[in-house]
């Protein structure tokens, strides 16, 4: 498990959990905590390889919130790249994850870029392919104690 710390302009700080550094599991908040439970061992997922595509079926769990349907999430591992955070240079799997809701419907996605060595993604890619591009690279990721 990786916590990650994020801090955004417009909202409060979150505390995101990830599996492996890579799948949400778990959300904390100001405004809200959210839980992701799969269906499916996560384990079976890594490691990693270049071209490998994961379907993974969840429900997102929330207080006091009843939850519609299941939600699915989509692990595309579209190939390596190198990226570089602050001095370091670290090479990473660009791993597209597209989140569905139970109609279908894509209600997320964007392009981990995943260091393997670490168990980490270093930061997030939205809006591929498009100039609205950006890349958000995380500032302090912490692994957890085992």
């Amino acid at each position: 498990m990786v916590s990650v710390a994020n801090t955004y302009e417009s909202q409060s700080p979150q505390k995101q959990f990830l599996f492996a550094g890579l799948i949400e599991v778990f959300r904390d908040s100001d405004t809200g905590r959210v839980a992701m439970i799969p269906f499916s061992d996560l384990r079976t997922l890594f490691p990693l390889k270049t071209g490998a595509k994961s379907t993974i079926e969840f429900v997102e769990l929330s207080p006091g919130k009843q939850p519609k349907s299941t939600k699915t999430l989509t692990l595309d591992v579209k190939g390596k790249e190198t990226f570089s955070l602050g001095d370091c240079k670290y090479n990473v799997l660009a791993v597209k994850e597209t989140f569905k809701n139970g109609a279908g419907e894509t209600i997320d996605a964007f392009t981990a870029l995943y260091a393997p060595d670490l168990q980490a993604a270093l930061a997030r890619r939205y809006d591929e392919g498009t100039s609205a591009q950006a890349v958000n690279g995380y500032e302090t990721i912490k692994p957890l104690a085992e």
